[in-house]
């Protein structure tokens, strides 16, 4: 019954101003970190967004089948200046840079050496041809 008493009192008189004093900070703490998720989330989200020409989503098309990608250098299947997923062989618009099934960097032949660059190159670093606009121009 004693250690029941003794309990009561340091709560009472101990872990009061310790607890009046930790609870604003953990309450900070937590603000900060869900503050912090929302801004990482919304960092994260405009990073993988694809910018588009023209009306409405464009679909993205497979390159090949999962057995013969492979076997095959997607490099070699993708049309040159049109950004293509390495990992699982999607076909993106042009202006993509990440794909949109497991975040991958897209990747795309250079229009004119079809030289293999990242799709968010500004130009081929092989023939210097400027990717965005090989990519765009080609696509029209």
């Amino acid at each position: 019954m004693d250690l029941i008493v003794d309990v009561i009192e340091w709560f009472a008189q101990d872990g009061g101003s310790t607890g009046a004093t930790l609870v604003p900070y953990a309450l900070l703490g937590l603000t900060a970190l869900f503050v912090l998720w929302m801004v990482v989330g919304y960092l994260r989200v405009s990073q993988v967004a694809i910018e588009q020409d023209g009306p409405g989503p464009r679909p993205v098309a497979l390159l090949a089948a999962p057995a013969e990608a492979e076997a095959a250098d997607l490099a070699t299947t993708a049309p040159r200046g049109i950004p293509y997923c390495p990992v699982d062989g999607l076909q993106y618009p042009p202006g993509a840079r990440f794909c949109i099934q497991d975040e991958a960097e897209l990747l795309l032949a250079c229009a004119n050496c079809g030289t293999t660059i990242r799709a968010a190159a500004e130009s081929c670093f092989r023939c210097g041809t400027r990717a965005t606009t090989a990519s765009v121009s080609e696509a029209h």
